[in-house]
């Protein structure tokens, strides 16, 4: 998969990537942590060799995530950090934020630290993360609720989204959509 560079400047802010399996998510979140070495990736799934991981002992572990965030993330303050597989550990609605995430979506921006969080399916996600994000990206999704979701998020997004070639994301940033082709391949393009 090759295409388009990525040119987003993250700096300083908060982002969600969502997809299908097997989409692009794992690609495209290379290719964000390429932009600097001062990163950190939860990966549960040890797919993101090369990079500056954390390996959980339990990848379902709400606790270990929130352990890891506020002594390693907020103590250390990398520039970027991404969670995987978020949807495990920052459920949807009516539960709270784990303190350390909250933390950060507050004061993240103020500490110097981009936060990314990958996830399959958006209303599987909490939604103060969605809809506080400065970005969305979101590969094809084509299931009814996620395309409603997206559609009350913003007018033309769940269409865009499911109509999206193989690869090809849509973004939301500044109340606009716009789709964005394959991007090349990352430094530790492991496929996934």
């Amino acid at each position: 998969m090759s295409g388009e560079r990525f040119d987003f400047d993250l700096t300083d802010k908060g982002f969600a990537i969502f997809g299908e399996r097997g989409g692009g998510k794992s690609w495209l979140t290379k290719a964000i942590l390429d932009t600097t070495d001062s990163h950190l990736v939860y990966d549960p799934m040890r797919e993101h060799v090369g990079y500056h991981q954390y390996l959980p002992t339990d990848r379902e572990s709400i606790e270990e995530m929130d352990l890891f965030t506020r002594r390693m993330v907020i103590k250390w303050k990398p520039a970027l950090v991404i969670y995987d597989e978020a949807n495990k550990y920052i459920e949807s609605k009516p539960t709270r934020l784990p303190v350390g995430i909250a933390d950060l979506v507050d004061f993240g921006r103020h500490w110097g630290i981009s936060a990314g969080y990958v996830a399959r399916r958006p209303v599987q996600f909490h939604t103060d993360i969605v809809e506080l994000a400065d970005f969305l990206f979101i590969f094809r999704l084509d299931g009814n609720n996620d395309y409603k979701y997206l559609e009350a998020l913003h007018r033309g997004l769940g269409d865009m989204v499911r109509n999206l070639p193989p690869y090809h994301f849509a973004i939301r940033h500044g109340g606009e959509i716009t789709r964005h082709a394959p991007i090349p391949e990352p430094k530790f393009p492991t496929k996934t």
